[in-house]
């Protein structure tokens, strides 16, 4: 299988992410897995989805670590790769790092993700789910007087459920 992990920054990548093990995973079970920098996407003139990508080099991994650092190197496969050539496109990146620094890149990975699954790729994370819940978080927060320490929110942790019958 082609894969693709979409990041925020591969360069901020750590190696306790998810992410992380999942890539490294999917590689030493024999899978192609490239990551993609959400300043990496290209919309081209013939209406294909495109991104400059890296994968580490084939080779079985056991440290997460190392993983990252190969991904990092200069010995790195780079290659500009089309979304329609991919199996699964995964939506890894937090937009939510990106809203000071580079508020163009909040919504890449959503938007980008749309276009690819328009292409027939299998797109794992929803962009129109996060997009939605991307809104209601926002709605939320514009709407409370107090989201910091002390203030009332109610969850569904503190709410006391009846025990479930066995019979």
């Amino acid at each position: 299988m082609r894969l693709a992990m979409v990041v925020n920054n591969i360069n901020t990548e750590v190696s306790d992410y998810t992410t992380t093990v999942m890539a490294m995973r999917a590689t030493n079970m024999g899978h192609e897995v490239w990551y993609i920098d959400v300043a990496e996407f290209d919309y081209a003139p013939d209406h294909y989805v495109y991104a400059r990508a890296r994968r580490v080099p084939d080779k079985k991994y056991r440290s997460l670590r190392v993983y990252l650092e190969s991904l990092r190197s200069q010995s790195a496969y780079q290659e500009r790769i089309c979304a329609t050539d991919l199996d699964v496109l995964m939506l890894r990146n937090d937009p939510a790092e990106d809203v000071m620094d580079r508020p163009w890149a909040r919504l890449a990975g959503i938007n980008f993700g749309r276009l690819a699954m328009q292409h027939g790729v299998i797109v794992l994370n929803d962009p129109n789910g996060l997009t939605h819940a991307s809104m209601k978080k926002a709605d939320v927060v514009s709407s409370s007087p107090s989201l910091g320490p002390g203030a009332e929110t109610s969850s569904w942790f503190s709410r006391k459920t009846s025990p479930i019958s066995t019979r």
